[in-house]
């Protein structure tokens, strides 16, 4: 039998993300900062008599949030966040190169990109660089692979550098689409971390089960390159789901991990 103790807790709360409807699991999550449980509840007395003190309260509006910091995010949080699925092939990518113009060897100047543009001559944009910011526009006569022609009027010379503003095709690739009408979907999560045992001297393993969770949509991304690194902050806002003829938001489990 297990006996129960003391308890305290430093260690945070390892998570595994499911589908709320197919059970499908979407992550582990096992990475984050902080993860932080919050309940609250609305309490309303009845007053009366001399000094009109309290005699009857009634509790209610009982709401509870799981709230995760992490450094560390995937595109699947992103997912979650934007309500919308992950698409997977070639995807068009925008580019800016600054080259140096050359000789294509029969009088004619060429640059030659890192990428392949696409689309042909009128895509791509090349302008003369000057002073680290773009000047006139030069005109594109030919692109062949990596490599562009430049109109013999263009007023660039040999061994000038240029700007250019192009696209090319990334073969794999991932996309996620932030759209107005997208918004995250129901989720249930299980959660495992461990209590350490005042007087046992030792650690029990501790599972929070949060049988239905939706992704607060309101979120951050912060890109700098100073300071901490970017923290991602998601609010789940819990709800109850019937277990056992109980309206159920949280269940908790000690148990002896015999592993």
């Amino acid at each position: 039998m297990l006996n129960l103790g003391r308890y305290g807790s430093r260690n945070n709360l390892n998570l595994q993300i499911f589908d709320f409807v197919s059970s499908t699991p979407i992550m582990t999550f096992d990475y984050a900062t902080t993860t932080t449980n919050e309940f609250t509840g609305e309490t309303v007395y009845a007053r009366g008599g001399d000094g009109n003190p309290r005699r009857i309260s009634w509790s209610g509006d009982k709401d509870s949030t799981l709230a995760v910091e992490t450094q560390v995010f995937t595109l699947q949080h992103l997912a979650m966040l934007a309500g919308e699925p992950i698409e997977k092939g070639a995807q068009n990518i925008y580019k800016s190169q600054v080259v140096t113009v050359e000789s294509d060897g029969s009088g004619g100047k060429k640059i030659t990109l890192s990428k392949a543009p696409i689309n042909g001559t009128e895509s791509v944009k090349v302008f003369s660089y000057v002073n680290g910011i773009i000047s006139e526009p030069q005109t594109v006569s030919n692109v062949t692979g990596k490599d562009v022609t430049l109109d013999s009027a263009s007023t660039i010379q040999v061994g000038q550098d240029v700007e250019v503003y192009y696209q090319f095709t990334a073969a794999n690739a991932a996309k996620l689409s932030y759209t107005s009408k997208g918004f995250p979907g129901y989720v249930w999560i299980a959660g495992d971390t461990l209590y350490a045992d005042e007087k046992a001297g030792d650690v029990v393993a501790v599972q929070q089960v949060f049988r239905k969770a939706k992704l607060q949509p309101n979120f951050t991304v912060t890109y700098s390159p100073t300071g901490d690194p970017s923290s991602l902050s998601l609010t789940f806002d819990l709800f109850p789901v019937l277990v056992n003829g109980q309206e159920v938001m949280k269940e908790e489990i000690i148990y002896e991990d015999e592993e």
